[in-house]
This record gives structure tokens, C-alpha cells and sequence, in this order.
């Protein structure tokens, strides 16, 4: 099974996560900034059911003291995913390009607090552009676990899933333009397996490093007359399923949560017992159809016409040339190669800024380029 989940920032401050099963959010940047949405966004995924981790965006310089701080906000309950990409001044040029040193010390200042950091999230671009390919080793050597990064259409053999730096992904996160419960702009991850899978690798309790759902679970069977706080996350997760009428969310395992299991059980073909066990639990656990299906670029995009002075070389037409559109965290979005010295540029985001790059295949090697802010 394959399951999508979000990740927020303040950007989307207040997003409901009703319908998700995982739901992960910025706590921390830096060694001083805390996201204002943290704690309420904690309160919110678990009212949604859905299992939380937060995230610290890692800067370059002194791993120990952003652990550190970090810490003090997170705490040693909730997993701890590391954002290890640059950040960039209001011109788009780099203003922090943080390197895998950093996130070692990072990583080993936080654990010897106590707290679990397990997944890393460094976009293939950074990796390879800024990063200069290097091995991953060091990470990879603490049990570190990639969140990759490849903005296109969503599949389950995908460009996401390849490996690099020596690390095969884990999560790939396929968009940043996905549409949760009304907000739109939201950063979108996909994840092969379980919650339960998801939740043991997370907080470095799993041993597999496949994300294919190779965790054995961890939700207790459940029968008519338990109470307590699975019996709530089967309620929540019977109300996501759409019980009918919804249910309380009171940790009472009664006669209408059993009447809601039972027509759940019927619902997925499983058998009709009114026990929850495995088989329904993993089918709870799935997302129902109308949770956010994949998207990509295309979704809400618009297009740009380019043109350029046509180049020979050594009075003979260039065979063809490659046009880029090129976002300020330096991640190529769209990339064509038209015959001729025009083309339209399509899947690109409203109120975004691109480098239009232009170059002619067999001709100058340095491309002319302009920045385009392409708004509708």
C-alpha cells in the first residue's frame, strides 16, 4: 500500500488534517525560530488520529546548538524529521547552504538529549548541485533514513524512488501544489508501506529500509467494551471512513463504535466479526478514495511564451536548443528542446519567479538568461 501525507509549515497555519493518517510539521529553523503553529498543529493531527512528527529546518553552522534548541521544543515524544536544503535571502541568492557535517552534529547532539531524529529530507537537486554528489555515508552510518524530493507526476516506480548519495528514499515528496482540506500549496509525500511501518522507522524502531511495509503493526485488538486511547484512534479512523452516524471520539468501545466496525468490515470485504484486528486495522489504516489523490506541476499552472535570437554556428542553424525554467532554489521545473528559436513554456506556477535559461545545442556555453515572475 502506498500512503500520501502532508508536511506544513506557518505557511499553512490552521490546515485541518482530518482524512490523513501521518501529518508532519515545521517546529523549528535555525538555533531561535520556533513555527507559531507548532502546538496547535500537534493538537490538530491528533484530533485528526493521524501520527505526527515534526520537523527542524536545518542552517549551516553549529549542528549542537539548532539540536539544542530543537529539542527544547520538540521533546523526546515526537520523531524529529531533519529539512537539510539551503534558505535563501529575498533575492533568491543563498543565504545558509548547510553540508552533511552539519547534520551529524546535528543528529548526535540531538539524540544525546534524548530525542528521535531518524528521516532526512535533502532533495535530490541540493544533493547533487550543491552538495557536489558526495557520499552520504556519514548519515547513512546513524541510521539515517532518506525523504527524497522530485516535483512531478506521482507514481510507485517514479524518479522519487531512485537512490542517491548511497541511500534508496523512504518518502518521496512528489509536489508542493496539492490541495488539503481547502489549503492549497501544500507539500505532498508518498510513503510505501504501513502507518504502523511508517511509525517504527520514524522513530528508529524499524529495521526495514524499504518503506514496503515490512513492520508487523503495532495497534492492539479490540473488541466490544475497551476503552482507552486505541479505542479513540479506531473511532477517529471510523469517522475518516465515514461511520454513519460519526462517532464520539471518547475511547468507549460500544455498541455504536461496534456497529461502525462491523460496517466498516462489510464495507472492505473483510470478515464480520466486530473484532478489530490486523485486517482491520491495515485496512482502517489506508486512506479512503477521497483523501488527496498525487498531483503534479500541471494542477493550477500556466504557461510562458519564449522567444530568443536564432544562433548559427559557423553559418549553419543550430540543430536544436535546450530551454530551462529554472526556480530560485536552483531545482530545474521545466526543461524542452524546440527545433527552432521559440517555445512555450507549460506546468509553470503563478506568482513564481523563474530563470528562463536558453542555450543552443552545439553553440555559445554560456546561456543568456532573464528572471520571468509569471502571475495570471
Amino acid at each position: 500500500m502506498t500512503i500520501f501525507y502532508p508536511d506544513v509549515s506557518s505557511y499553512q497555519t490552521g490546515i485541518s488534517f482530518t482524512g490523513c493518517v501521518i501529518a508532519v510539521a515545521k517546529a523549528t529553523e535555525g538555533t531561535g525560530y520556533t513555527n507559531p503553529d507548532y502546538a496547535s498543529a500537534k493538537v490538530r493531527a491528533a484530533n485528526a488520529g493521524a501520527f505526527f512528527c515534526a520537523y527542524h529546518f536545518l542552517h549551516a553552522g553549529n549542528g549542537a546548538g539548532q539540536a539544542a534548541h530543537a529539542f527544547s521544543v520538540v521533546g523526546s515524544n515526537v520523531p524529529l524529521m531533519i529539512d537539510f536544503e539551503p534558505e535563501y535571502n529575498a533575492n533568491g541568492t543563498i543565504a545558509s547552504a548547510p553540508q552533511v557535517t552539519d547534520a551529524v552534529d546535528f543528529i548526535n547532539e540531538y539524540r544525546s538529549l534524548g530525542g528521535k531524529t531518524y528521516l532526512l529530507y535533502l532533495p535530490h537537486w541540493y544533493w547533487q548541485g550543491n552538495l557536489g554528489q558526495t557520499s552520504l555515508a556519514p548519515v547513512i552510518n546513524l541510521g539515517m533514513l532518506l525523504v527524497s524530493s522530485d516535483y512531478t507526476t506521482y507514481s510507485d516506480t517514479g524518479p522519487g524512488w531512485a537512490a542517491y548519495g548511497g541511500m534508496t528514499p523512504i518518502v518521496w515528496q512528489y509536489t508542493s501544489t496539492a490541495t488539503l482540506n481547502g489549503v492549497s500549496n501544500v507539500d505532498m509525500n508518498a510513503y510505501k508501506g504501513t502507518v504502523a511501518d511508517f511509525q517504527a522507522q520514524a522513530t528508529g524502531g524499524g529495521t526495514s529500509q524499504s518503506g514496503n511495509g515490512s513492520g508487523s503493526g503495532s495497534e492492539p485488538t479490540l473488541t466490544e467494551g475497551d476503552t482507552g486511547p486505541a479505542v479513540q484512534t479506531l473511532q477517529t479512523r471510523l469517522n475518516v471512513w465515514g461511520a454513519n452516524p460519526s462517532l464520539t471520539v471518547d475511547g468507549d468501545f460500544g455498541p455504536l463504535t461496534l456497529a461502525a466496525v462491523k460496517a466498516f468490515q462489510t464495507q472492505q470485504n473483510l470478515t464480520v466479526d466486530g473484532i478489530v484486528g490486523p485486517q482491520t486495522w491495515a485496512a482502517l489504516n489506508q486512506n479512503p478514495g477521497t483523501y488527496p489523490a498525487p498531483t503534479g506541476l500541471a494542477v493550477g499552472s500556466v504557461t510562458l511564451s519564449v522567444t530568443w535570437d536564432a544562433v548559427t554556428v559557423n553559418g549553419q542553424a543550430v540543430a536544436s536548443y535546450t530551454v530551462e525554467a529554472v526556480g530560485l532554489n536552483g531545482e530545474v521545473y521545466v526543461r524542452e528542446t524546440p527545433t527552432t528559436n521559440s517555445v512555450v513554456l507549460s506546468g509553470l506556477v503563478p506568482g513564481w519567479t523563474y530563470n528562463i535559461l536558453v542555450w543552443a545545442n552545439g553553440g555559445p556555453g554560456t546561456p543568456p538568461h532573464a528572471s520571468i515572475k509569471v502571475t495570471v
